[in-house]
């Protein structure tokens, strides 16, 4: 009897101490892993000196991260601030823009995009600033006599967009924010293609201003928009009225020659009620106007500032969505006025 109760007391002992064994193993496992993942978060930061090659193919040094940031264009800004940077001043058109925090429209403006005030802009001691390729073309002579680092950014096309995010990734030193954006962006417009149609829709882009209406080419972004969507565009192959413009002029002859199934129109004017205005003078006047196609059926349609004058940033796939809707809304769904 006695054998039997040592025997079953050693088995016990064997068993506590196996048990207490693996107990011990748990944090030893856990450890490794989190050094891991520890490591690989260190890879996605930015190290200095960082080389950005910018949208003029000038490769500018940073020795540091710049802390005194200045972006000269709310179509830049929109997509800075959604990958975590930080600004000491804007530019006047900040102040229209809904996905730019409220905060940051309180800070001081160096006047309005087309036309920066330079004094004011140095003024604010910047360490470094951002600008827009075409728009701020003119000030690249006088920013690189200051001296201050700065990067021309492309922000038109969807491939721009994509690009200019990473880069403004780069230099925030939020490649994941970054990365994050580029990949809803493709995923969300990836979605988008590949509901079309089979058969492609014809369609007329106008450009209405308050002095005049024109018709918006392939190198806009309601012209790239259209190609995404693989739509036949009226402007396809149409020259320039300069070189580098967007635009060409309208005539009248050509769309109706054409007949579109929709016409879309981009407006830059304060209000949608004075591009009405702007259209009926030019060209609802003219009988032939009421013969397309397109008004006949009623599928005039006009683009949102926010996503067609300017660029949507961070949300460009919404620009995709929201022409998609207006030239397809059998398949997508109306849009919303």
């Amino acid at each position: 009897m006695k054998k039997k109760i040592l025997t079953i007391f050693m088995v016990l002992v064997l068993l506590s101490t196996i048990l207490s064994g693996c107990g011990e193993k748990e944090p030893v496992n856990t450890k490794p892993t989190e050094e891991k993942t520890e490591e690989k978060a260190d890879t996605t930061q930015t190290s200095y000196p960082l080389v950005i090659t910018d949208a003029n193919e000038r490769e500018v040094e940073l020795e540091n991260k710049p802390e005194k940031v200045v972006v000269l264009s709310a179509t830049l800004l929109a997509p800075y601030c959604a990958v975590g940077g930080e600004v000491i001043g804007i530019s006047d058109d900040v102040l229209e823009r809904e996905d730019i925090p409220e905060d940051v429209k309180k800070l001081p403006t160096v006047g309005p995009v087309y036309n920066i005030d330079m004094e004011k802009l140095m003024s604010l001691e910047p360490d470094f600033i951002i600008i827009q390729k075409g728009i701020h073309d003119r000030y690249v002579p006088m920013l690189e006599q200051s001296g201050i680092p700065f990067v021309v950014l492309q922000m038109k096309t969807y491939e721009d967009t994509l690009q200019g995010i990473g880069i403004l990734g780069d230099i925030t030193g939020n490649q994941h924010e970054a990365q994050e954006i580029v990949d809803k962006n493709k995923e969300k417009v990836d979605e988008i293609v590949d509901k079309l149609p089979a058969e492609n829709k014809k369609v007329a882009i106008l450009y209405v201003t308050s002095e005049d209406v024109s018709i918006k080419l392939e190198n806009s972004i309601a012209g790239d928009v259209a190609n995404i969507l693989k739509l036949d565009n009226m402007s396809s192959g149409v020259k320039p009225a300069k070189m580098g413009s967007e635009t060409a002029p309208f005539s009248m002859e050509r769309i109706v020659e054409y007949d579109p199934d929709v016409i879309l129109v981009t407006t830059m004017v304060h209000s949608k009620e004075i591009a009405e205005e702007r259209m009926k003078k030019d060209v609802e006047t003219n009988p032939a106007w009421s013969e397309l196609r397109a008004i006949k059926e009623g599928n005039m349609k006009y683009l949102p500032q926010d996503m067609f004058l300017q660029n949507a940033g961070q949300g460009y796939w919404k620009a995709v969505e929201y022409m998609a809707k207006a030239v397809y809304p059998e398949v997508y769904g109306d849009v919303e006025d």
